[in-house]
């Protein structure tokens, strides 16, 4: 029998959280509390879950103390809390087929950020946190988290206000990422690189401009000969490029061999030269 992949192994220890969950006591206490607390008899179907006010449930009291408990629950379990709720609510449900995170203890991508204005805060933690992530805020070894004390969740807020200055793109914020021991490399690599295209989101959302990632040139190996340091050139420039790397040709050849010096240099400077300038 072939070796189980790590990241087969680490589904399967997960999966047997939930089985250990689903099989407990824990299970029928909780959804009929949990029914009551939505005021329904029969448990949700996917559709009609995912079309419920999520809005009315977050403002109850009675569901938010509901969804206490389940937060302890599932921390016994080491589960992440919405597999409980949906266990409970949802008929059918199945969390290996539902695509979303089981643990409790998962790989985390946070986002960092030294910056101290409260406007730019504000709206960084605002785009954060619609995207599932939070804003830690770090005065040297101190860490903060940011987060807006509203009982209505952050797809129902209204954004706030477009600082009226914003730091340097490269200073703005970073991205971090954290493993529990035991994630296996490919749940790390996957998550990198989610990491990568959040970072990239969030970027434009706070209006950014993020350059194009620009494929390896063979020109750039040119450079010195193209003379890329001396700035634009005279027309004699070009005529002594075309000596040095040409060997002697008709007068036809030499003009054809000068528009190409030409047009390297150009695309060369642009990659090279004219990026740096306008940062």
């Amino acid at each position: 029998m072939g070796k189980v992949a790590p990241g087969e192994l680490w589904r399967r220890h997960t999966l047997e959280r939930f089985e250990a969950f689903w099989q407990s006591g824990e299970l029928n206490r909780l959804r009929t509390k949990g029914l009551v607390a939505c005021g329904h008899k029969k448990r949700f179907t996917s559709s009609e879950w995912a079309k419920s006010p999520m809005r009315e449930r977050y403002l109850s009291p009675r569901y938010m103390e509901w969804h206490q408990e389940c937060e302890t629950v599932a921390q016994n379990f080491g589960l992440a809390v919405w597999i409980v709720v949906s266990a409970c609510l949802i008929s059918g449900y199945q969390p290996d087929k539902a695509g979303i995170v089981v643990e409790s203890e998962w790989p985390k991508i946070r986002v960092i950020t030294d910056s101290t204005d409260p406007q730019f805060l504000a709206r960084l933690s605002y785009e954060t946190q619609l995207r599932g992530l939070h804003v830690i805020s770090r005065q040297g070894s101190i860490e903060t988290t940011q987060l807006f004390l509203n009982p209505i969740p952050i797809m129902y807020m209204e954004p706030p206000p477009e600082p009226s200055s914003m730091p340097p793109q490269a200073n703005a914020f970073h991205m971090r990422v954290e493993t529990p021991i035991g994630c296996p490399p490919e749940a790390a690599r996957k998550l990198l690189k989610s990491a990568i295209q959040l970072e990239k989101d969030i970027l434009i959302a706070l209006g950014y401009s993020i350059p194009k990632r620009l494929r390896t040139s063979s020109l750039v190996s040119k450079a010195d000969k193209l003379k890329i340091a001396k700035g634009p050139l005279q027309r004699r420039g070009l005529y002594e490029i075309v000596a040095e790397t040409f060997d002697e040709g008709s007068v036809s050849e030499d003009e054809q061999r000068r528009k190409t010096v030409k047009t390297q240099r150009y695309r060369l400077r642009k990659r090279l030269v004219k990026p740096y300038k306008a940062c």
